[in-house]
């Protein structure tokens, strides 16, 4: 993908897929989600990547929709609001069917969208001053489409506060409710959040997979249900290779070769 709002690069069996709009605070324009989208679809496609890293240029992750563009379609009569908001299910709905990982790095702003792509996220790691808020309540908006990923991560309370209020908290609190999974200094985000892309990147693809889709498949399960479907998944593990790999490893005292 040519540099431009989304920079894309490989190494080492990860992604590393960039918001570059520093300028802007990375706002999420119509162009920059379908990119994402695009950058996204390209790292799932290819057999080599294992994780995806979803980083931000400057000095914040992202500060939510472009509101520039916002106000501007919402003064267009012949504006299609609801064709508007198909890119961004899209992508919010692309994320958990991924088969491979997708870790966020996050350092300043992740604010409304930016937020949400966070809680999407399977992994996150976030600079001790980053900051996180669904704000879209403070210009007479509901977090419509953000919603529903904050509130998978963190709960029908905390979710429905944090919408209602739309305030800011810290790295700290992010943490504690569990919209991130590890908070850091800010010399150690980039080699934080690499090393532990690297981690997975190592581990077995198959097995990640199918985890992924066991989550996600689970997630308005009944407990029983859940049981239940676990049970079924369980075949497609056992008749793995890379199963058969892990345990062979494991008698025999070497690295898998996954």
């Amino acid at each position: 993908m040519a540099e431009s709002d989304i920079l894309y690069q490989t190494e080492e069996r990860v992604a590393r897929i960039t918001l570059n709009t520093a300028e802007q605070r990375n706002a999420l324009t119509y162009t920059m989600v379908h990119d994402l989208i695009a950058a996204l679809k390209q790292a799932e496609a290819d057999s080599e990547v294992r994780v995806v890293l979803l980083t931000a240029a400057g000095k914040n992750f992202s500060a939510g929709g472009n509101l520039r563009e916002f106000g501007a379609e919402i003064d267009d009569p012949a504006f299609k609001h609801w064709l508007s908001g198909e890119s961004w299910e899209e992508l919010f709905t692309l994320i958990p069917q991924m088969t491979k990982p997708v870790i966020a790095a996050v350092q300043g702003y992740a604010l409304a969208g930016g937020c949400g792509l966070v809680a999407l996220c399977d992994l996150a790691v976030a600079d001790e001053e980053a900051q996180f808020g669904m704000t879209e309540i403070r210009i007479g908006l509901f977090p419509l489409l953000v919603l529903p990923a904050v509130r998978r991560a963190v709960g029908d309370k905390k979710a429905q506060e944090l919408a209602l209020t739309g305030k800011i908290i810290d790295a700290q609190e992010a943490f504690r409710i569990g919209l991130v999974s590890e908070v850091v200094s800010s010399n150690m985000l980039e080699e934080t959040a690499s090393n532990l892309a690297q981690e997975l990147a190592n581990k077995s693809p198959e097995a990640m997979h199918l985890g992924k889709r066991l989550f996600w498949d689970t997630a308005n399960m009944t407990y029983e249900q859940a049981l239940s479907h676990g049970r079924s998944m369980r075949v497609n593990y056992m008749l793995s290779e890379d199963l058969r790999e892990g345990i062979n490893a494991f008698l025999e005292k070497r690295k898998p070769n996954w």
